[in-house]
């Protein structure tokens, strides 16, 4: 273990001297960045703040909703993560509805995840709705792919491991009709915008003000394009895999949006959220890491280990950077967060590896020594 985190600190000390924005934090090596003469990023020239619809709106759409009869009004998406977990509250006890709660299990909920949402639904008296997949197809089908990745790693090629999960889009819509609500919401942070991962495939940033996980149609054909490409480059990605992660493709690209997404009616507070869910609920938090994002998610801390070795930043850094320029804290105050939430979670990435049926040690060192997007050199 000790010869990992010596190399993680070399690679460490080199990303500390990449070029970064001057506004925000993104580092030189980000998909489509460029800098002006003052330094500053075309992300933050560009960037769009925020709007939200009013809660008044918000009330009005609910109440057209309400069922009187004690039946389901509305499902609402959770993942045992911060952002959804709070929406279920916030959809319960302010707005007084009666939802149904939704998760789908394709066997990268930690455990963590799955008793916060227990707990949570337990103190609301909301039901419960976890579909589950075929586990241990789903987990088959992850194995294949990333030790097809590893054999020829290419970072535009890093969502295929988390193709099982898009599923979540089809089984909510399903669901929703199934027990008679009218309506779904979702609860999408519009902070957590991660163009870069499909940047990585030559796809250009696109902006949905409603909505975080959309792309145009000339994205998705550039998407589909390089998928075919890598596949010829790599023939080992033609595998057991491909019907679920067309089905994934298909669910995430091209149903239809039509549901709320709670986010884009009250203001994203990070501390509330927090404070809400542990003195409320008892919401527990991974002992790995600061961060309280992404840690129901057993993929997150492999996938960001992965961004951070080969191109020197993580969701964090997406993440933190839309929060100064939304003007919610400074780039001091981003820098020194994402300094201490991007180290590795070690044992979140043994476990991942366990569950999946790989060997650690050899994922990281392959991981380790795959093609950077900055030298080592300068040190």
């Amino acid at each position: 273990m000790k010869h990992l985190r010596d190399r993680y600190n070399i690679h460490h000390s080199a990303i500390r001297l990449l070029k970064r924005c001057q506004k925000c934090i993104l580092p030189e090596t980000f998909p489509f960045i460029s800098f002006d003469e003052g330094g500053i990023c075309n992300y933050c020239r560009d960037y769009k703040e925020t709007k939200l619809n009013s809660v008044e709106n918000l009330r009005q759409i609910v109440d057209a909703y309400r069922r009187k009869n004690g039946q389901p009004d509305c499902v609402v998406g959770i993942s045992g993560g911060r952002d959804s977990s709070f929406g279920l509250h916030y959809i319960k006890k302010v707005l007084n509805m009666n939802p149904v709660a939704f998760t789908y299990d394709w066997g990268m909920s930690t455990d963590l995840a799955v008793r916060n949402m227990s707990r949570l639904c337990e103190k609301l008296d909301v039901r419960l709705v976890r579909v589950e997949a075929d586990i241990n197809k789903k987990r088959k089908h992850i194995q294949k792919n990333i030790i097809s990745w590893l054999n020829r790693p290419e970072l535009g090629l890093v969502p295929l491991f988390m193709a099982g999960d898009k599923a979540y889009f089809y089984h909510a819509k399903r669901l929703r009709n199934e027990v008679g609500a009218g309506v779904n919401f979702f609860c999408e942070n519009m902070l957590e915008r991660t163009d870069f991962k499909s940047g990585f495939a030559g796809v250009p940033p696109y902006y949905d003000e409603n909505h975080v996980y959309t792309q145009s149609l000339t994205n998705k054909l550039k998407i589909t394009l390089y998928y075919l490409s890598q596949y010829f480059l790599n023939p080992a990605y033609i595998n057991s895999s491909i019907p679920d992660t067309l089905f994934a493709y298909a669910s995430y690209y091209f149903i239809s949006r039509d549901y709320y997404n709670l986010f884009k009616y009250i203001p994203w507070n990070e501390e509330e959220i927090i404070t809400t869910l542990r003195n409320d609920y008892d919401w527990e938090v991974a002992e790995d890491t600061p961060s309280t994002w992404r840690i129901g998610d057993g993929t997150a801390s492999f996938y960001n280990y992965i961004y951070y070795t080969l191109a020197g930043f993580t969701e964090n850094d997406t993440f933190r950077s839309n929060q100064i320029r939304e003007g919610m804290i400074s780039r001091d105050k981003a820098l020194e967060l994402v300094d201490r939430e991007n180290e590795p979670r070690w044992e979140s990435m043994k476990w991942y590896c366990n569950t999946i049926g790989i060997d650690f040690d050899r994922t990281i060192h392959t991981i380790n020594e795959a093609r950077r997007l900055y030298p080592l050199d300068k040190l």
